[in-house]
């Protein structure tokens, strides 16, 4: 709507916002940069919740551990393990995760996700810039076929 009013010079529509003051210049240089903020937090927001998601999945499957003998090892273990899952690294819970996958190469993408997921969340350096240029198309195939491929486990 915004590219739309701007190409057309229909300000009236843009009145209260930030693209109301600007030139047309000014605005579609402001509008690129708002998309690019909105697929950034787009993507930061996959990320999290794709994590959020595994780690509930490792738990999960971590109950198998309240089998073991004897049982008050068992329990230990498992509080252990639920509780400590949350401070393990996402490199290293993608690691774990490789051999569950029919296609290897998605925990390399999403290692690659996470990369630039960190460097939107701190700061975006520009000393610093990720790999690869995420879109969240990409995050989101990628992360949802990982999901996917969990859930048949």
């Amino acid at each position: 709507m915004v590219k739309s009013a701007i190409k057309h010079q229909e300000n009236f529509i843009l009145v209260r916002t930030h693209f109301a003051s600007q030139t047309k210049e000014e605005a579609e240089q402001l509008l690129k940069e708002t998309i690019k903020e909105s697929n950034d937090l787009f993507v930061l927001s996959l990320w999290a919740n794709f994590e959020r998601f595994v780690r509930d999945y490792l738990q999960k499957k971590g109950k198998k551990l309240q089998e073991i003998s004897p049982p008050t090892l068992a329990s230990s273990f498992y509080q252990h393990l639920y509780k400590e899952l949350e401070y393990w690294k996402a490199n290293d819970i993608l690691n774990i995760l490789k051999g569950l996958l029919t296609d290897k190469n998605l925990i390399g993408q999403a290692k690659q996700i996470l990369e630039y997921r960190d460097w939107i969340a701190h700061g975006r350096n520009p000393d610093k810039y990720p790999s690869a240029n995420i879109t969240p198309k990409f995050a989101y195939n990628t992360l949802s076929e990982i999901v996917k491929q969990l859930l048949l486990n």
